[in-house]
């Protein structure tokens, strides 16, 4: 039996912040590098507004499930995801949050401070970030680079790959601005 292991990634927000989008993002990056990936959106009927969440699973050998119980990772961009999905991190995963709509002290749960003991944070102001690039729609690319600047989990040329891939055609356009995003949200987290 293999003994790779899993990475497994839970992304969530609403419809319209490119959840699903960056959860895409980081499946291609991962192939391109001849890593195992699954990829399971899941989005409520009214899309852009209602919820829309992800699961990643990268691994260098054998996925035996594309459902994440337990994440290793957590990418959140707004409150009531935050509040669906940290209970969800296992002790010792990241968590990083858009500070810019989640407060991590309010999970919902009047009896517990905030689901981020015993693991670790990051917050990235991503959507007053990707306003200051010119369209909140740059939150999601900011986001991932945060996440691969603190994982490692990707070579930073296969994201921009994966990134020049998806914006082909009228995108194009908004290639330049996602490379600014990419590389803001890695200049946001320590190294």
């Amino acid at each position: 039996m293999d003994e790779s292991k899993d990475h497994r990634i839970i992304i969530a927000g609403f419809g319209g912040q490119g959840i699903l989008t960056l959860g895409k993002l980081l499946c291609r990056a991962a192939m391109s590098e001849g890593k195992q990936v699954t990829y399971m959106p899941a989005y409520g009927t009214e899309v852009r507004g209602g919820t829309a969440n992800c699961h990643v699973v990268i691994s260098d050998g054998k996925i035996f499930s594309p459902l994440v119980e337990q994440a290793d990772s957590l990418l959140i961009l707004n409150q009531l995801s935050y509040r669906r999905f940290a209970s969800r991190l296992r002790r010792s995963g990241l968590l990083v949050i858009n500070s810019s709509l989640v407060d991590p002290s309010d999970d919902g749960n009047p009896d517990d401070n905030g689901a981020t003991e015993d693991r670790r944070m990051i917050s990235v102001p991503a959507t007053e970030k990707a306003a200051e690039l010119g369209n909140v729609i740059f939150a999601n690319v900011i986001m991932l680079g945060a996440f691969v600047r603190a994982t490692g989990i990707c070579k930073k040329e296969n994201i921009l790959s994966a990134l020049e891939e998806s914006l082909k055609g009228k995108k194009r356009e908004l290639l330049d601005s996602n490379l600014k995003a990419y590389e803001q949200g890695g200049a946001l987290v320590q190294s």
